[in-house]
């Protein structure tokens, strides 16, 4: 498969050029028309999102460009399942999530795909389609189920903390103060704080980036799909 073509790439270094202070951590170096709070800095992000891609008037979303030379590399091509079915090429899916994870979720996106003018073939468009949308189906699916597996660890942590605590800090009356007692009751505060750790984990860390990648991947289930010839 060749390189997948970002349309965008030249303006992308455009941008990087005229826009370079948002790859330092200087905060000095914003200009000064950027200095009027988070508001106008999100403000200035959406601006030079908007320079990085095209967008789509009528709906305000983001438009996705990926060229190839032909529907096939689209897919993977050592999948051999028919193409409704077919994972997509990894370079294209890395591509089209790194782009999904540049644009804020509250604007819709649409994907389109540059082909060679001699390659239209409106069968293979709708194929192709239906192939791409599965593989995002396919996606959510998955990350719904680690999603689901998330939750239920964490519930299990949260109740072993919760358990493990209890025993360490409730009244002993009769239970003799020796080393064995002192070592079970330090082993049952370290393993609750633990469990508590790894609860909090999965639930703030684990779960809100998973959380994430779903609601992208939502996001470009629905998305438009198009198909230019250049």
């Amino acid at each position: 498969m060749g390189q997948v073509y970002r349309p965008w790439q030249e303006r992308y270094h455009n941008c990087r050029r005229k826009w370079k202070v948002f790859d330092q951590s200087d905060t000095e170096k914003i200009p000064d028309e950027h200095q009027g709070g988070l508001q106008t800095f999100k403000q200035a992000i959406e601006n030079y999102l908007r320079q990085m891609y095209k967008t789509n008037a009528e709906t305000n979303g983001f438009i996705i460009e990926v060229s190839v030379d032909s529907y096939n590399e689209i897919f993977n091509g050592w999948d051999p399942s028919p193409v409704k079915r077919r994972d997509l090429d990894p370079e294209v899916m890395a591509f089209i999530e790194s782009c999904s994870a540049d644009i804020p979720l509250r604007y819709p996106v649409e994907l389109h795909f540059y082909l060679p003018a001699e390659s239209r073939d409106e069968e293979k468009e709708r194929l192709s389609e239906e192939g791409i949308r599965n593989n995002f189906s396919y996606s959510i699916a998955l990350l719904r189920r680690s999603l689901a597996d998330i939750r239920r660890k964490t519930m299990i942590y949260a109740v072993a903390a919760f358990a493990f605590l209890t025993l360490r800090y409730m009244p002993k009356p009769g239970v003799p103060a020796n080393l064995l007692t002192t070592i079970l009751t330090e082993g049952l505060s370290i393993g609750g704080w633990v469990f508590l750790w790894e609860a909090f984990s999965l639930f703030f860390f684990s779960g809100q980036e998973t959380s994430g990648q779903l609601k992208r991947y939502l996001r470009l289930l629905n998305a438009k799909i198009a198909f230019k010839y250049r």
